[in-house]
């Protein structure tokens, strides 16, 4: 006699959804009506997941690995808010990261590709009447695709590996920046970069590629001394 025996599905893993949970939290912070200080309560945390601590403890200490929360001895667990320190060290690093990556999609960039990245920033053209470069939320979506797909178009594993971490604390860089006055007064000119960063991969040129990629990432680290 054959047993209806159903295929066991494996059980979530509560420590990697937890991780996910109160990381998306963490990046889509709204820095400019939060206070300096951002204190977390693990056990009310623990109830809103509907989790146990210990696979909550997991995702928190993943979190203090990477950078985005700290735990301090009797005071309890913080939202780690980067200095301009900080976000002037992220940007540096990522310009040369970023260098490499246009640097490489200069030559491997399909022509699909690069049209895609053409249509990202579109709808932000003087031509189209319904965009607007002072549309920052959108615009910084915008931004972020962007900035994504150069690293993946440079087809490189290691590269996209090691840029991994530190775009997600550029997430908050660029958080900042968008509520940042004199950003906002540059805003048109980083349009113009981004257009002219295209025009460079599309040229197939490596060398222009990556220094124009690193000379519009440094350029906020201008604004930041």
């Amino acid at each position: 006699m054959l047993l209806d025996i159903q295929k066991i599905e494996t059980p979530p893993n509560l420590s990697e959804m937890a991780y996910s949970n109160i990381k998306k939290i963490i990046l889509n912070m709204d820095w400019s009506n939060s206070p300096r200080e951002i204190k977390l309560d693990e056990r009310r945390i623990a109830e809103k997941f509907g989790v146990s601590r210990t696979p909550l403890r997991e995702a928190i200490k993943r979190l203090v690995g990477e950078g985005f929360l700290r735990v301090e001895s009797r005071k309890g667990l913080f939202v780690v808010n980067k200095s301009k320190a900080d976000m002037m060290e992220i940007l540096l690093v990522r310009s040369v990261l970023e260098g490499l990556g246009a640097r490489l999609a200069a030559s491997r960039a399909t022509e699909e590709d690069i049209h895609q990245m053409k249509m990202l920033f579109a709808p932000f053209s003087k031509k189209n009447k319904k965009g607007t470069l002072r549309n920052y939320s959108k615009y910084s979506e915008a931004n972020i695709k962007f900035h994504e797909t150069i690293l993946q178009l440079s087809q490189c594993r290691k590269l996209i590996e090691m840029a991994g971490n530190i775009f997600d604390h550029m997430r908050w860089v660029r958080s900042w920046s968008i509520y940042n006055d004199t950003f906002q007064r540059r805003f048109s000119n980083v349009h113009k970069e981004h257009v002219e960063i295209i025009k460079a991969i599309e040229k197939r040129d490596p060398d222009l590629a990556e220094k124009r990629i690193k000379a519009h990432i440094e350029g906020l680290v201008h604004l930041l001394e």
